[in-house]
């Protein structure tokens, strides 16, 4: 009799794969902190034709670009760095867990929408959205065994409690300062990661030689 295939398992490695060499956590980084921080910047400029260049759309023009450069840039450096030294394993398609706790997570996000556009509630909006993220992130790491998610989840709300605790910001200004700098932490982590990454696996030309 052969032995069973614990699907699940299969998938959590591919899942490590992915978040291996770091480069995840850099396009997740550099997609919250560069576009956020792009809008937190404008929306403290004055009145004026940037202002005006706002209102027509092209911040939203600007941020649409960013994002899809990002995206671009993952996926060649995905090509060129990382694939040719350990090899392409598929992305899995996500489980039904996976997409349960997608939901659920989009409903969280709703009440802290909600925050947002209540006076009595914008406050709260911070450490809620502290604690979607780093709870998600801990959660994550823990069903991978992926410690470094775990331990970025830690950082994220000790970043959210900095925010709450020791400045004045509130609302959609507080939840942009905490995701800009969480996806800064995000990045710096990840590149630190794809360096001791490129150091533990040469190219196999480099190898062979």
């Amino acid at each position: 009799m052969e032995p069973s295939v614990d699907v699940d398992d299969v998938t959590r490695r591919a899942q490590r794969y992915w978040l291996e060499d770091g480069l995840v956590e850099i396009m997740f980084g550099l997609m919250t902190s560069v576009p956020l921080g792009m809008f937190w910047a404008a929306s403290a400029i004055p009145r004026g034709p940037f202002l005006d260049f706002v209102s027509l759309g092209g911040i939203q023009t600007l941020w649409l670009a960013l994002t899809l450069s990002i995206l671009w840039g993952f996926k060649k450096l995905k090509k060129r760095v990382t694939f040719p030294r350990t090899g392409y394993v598929a992305l899995p398609q996500p489980t039904t867990k996976s997409r349960i706790f997608m939901w659920a997570t989009f409903g969280a996000f709703l009440v802290v929408f909600t925050m947002l556009t209540s006076a009595q509630l914008d406050r709260l909006a911070i450490p809620a959205s502290a604690v979607i993220f780093g709870l998600a992130l801990i959660g994550q790491g823990l069903q991978i065994r992926v410690p470094r998610m775990a331990w970025e989840g830690m950082l994220t709300l000790l970043i959210g409690a900095y925010l709450y605790g020791f400045t004045d910001l509130k609302g959609s200004k507080g939840v942009m300062a905490l995701l800009v700098m969480m996806g800064v932490s995000m990045a710096i982590i990840g590149a630190l990661r794809l360096r001791s990454f490129v150091k533990a696996n040469p190219r196999h030309q480099e190898t062979e030689a």
